[in-house]
């Protein structure tokens, strides 16, 4: 452009080159910005919807699966909330729905677990870990011992001894009823011997395992996020980031 009577020359290459850099440093920087923000809200947003809606609220195991994969400038286009793997196993049935089978995540290679006591679950209605191998190795070693005192009866039965002496009570200083794996009627799992006093002979369900078990959506994921983006106020959110990539820019 000329000069004017006053001597200012406008230079439009500078101005290009200046909004090339502009375009190609600040506005991905704020748009990446902008999704993780948005990102992060619905993570939130979600983590509420969580304590909402699962039995006792998530463990603090299942919070920290909820993560976001954040956008960034020239190499990540998205930015996504999503679950962690280990985590996913349990909370796609919450979200999706479906029938858990054997060997599947939640499941042990043989059974579903379906049922157990309240008093054994913990706030957040969840089992203690290792409650059903500890079940199973209870169960396991007291078959082996009550098989040992069986075979020891015979043996005192057969040379006309009592067989006092290898009953179950007699071997048992704990007074635990002890417990066993099996079907009673149409429920398997494992029980709790009847104690049998003062007339009470009923057994009690310890953890009741079926070969599947089927689920229903309850964990509304997408609507979630979808409200969580609408109630977010995108435009503020917009301007704070493209302020702060031009603050970067200029070294502030």
């Amino acid at each position: 452009m000329a000069k004017n009577a006053f001597g200012i020359e406008f230079d439009t290459k500078s101005f290009e080159r200046s909004l090339t850099k502009l375009e190609k440093q600040v506005l991905p920087q704020a748009q990446a910005g902008f999704l993780n923000g948005l990102a992060f809200g619905a993570r939130k947003d979600l983590l509420s919807y969580a304590n909402k809606t699962i039995e006792g609220g998530p463990t603090p195991w299942t919070k920290r699966g909820f993560v976001v994969d954040k956008a960034a400038a020239g190499r990540s286009p998205a930015a996504v909330v999503r679950i962690q793997d280990q985590q996913a196993g349990y909370i796609d049935y919450l979200v999706n729905g479906g029938k858990r089978r054997k060997g599947d995540p939640g499941s042990t290679p043989y059974d579903v677990l379906t049922d157990a006591p309240d008093g054994e679950k913990n706030a957040f209605g969840n089992l203690p870990r290792g409650y059903l191998k500890r079940l199973a190795r209870q169960a396991k070693t007291e078959k082996s011992k009550r098989a040992r005192l069986h075979a020891k009866r015979d043996k005192l039965r057969a040379a006309g001894k009592s067989t006092e002496p290898a009953r179950w009570a007699k071997n048992n200083p704990s007074g635990n009823p002890g417990i066993f794996f099996g079907k009673i009627g149409n429920q398997k799992g494992y029980w709790q011997r009847a104690k049998k006093r003062d007339g009470d002979y009923r057994l009690t369900l310890l953890a009741r395992l079926s070969d599947e078990a089927n689920y229903k959506p309850s964990f509304e994921w997408d609507a979630t996020v979808s409200a969580s983006v609408r109630e977010q106020d995108s435009q503020k959110l917009y301007a704070a980031e493209l302020a702060r990539a031009l603050r970067k820019l200029n070294g502030a």
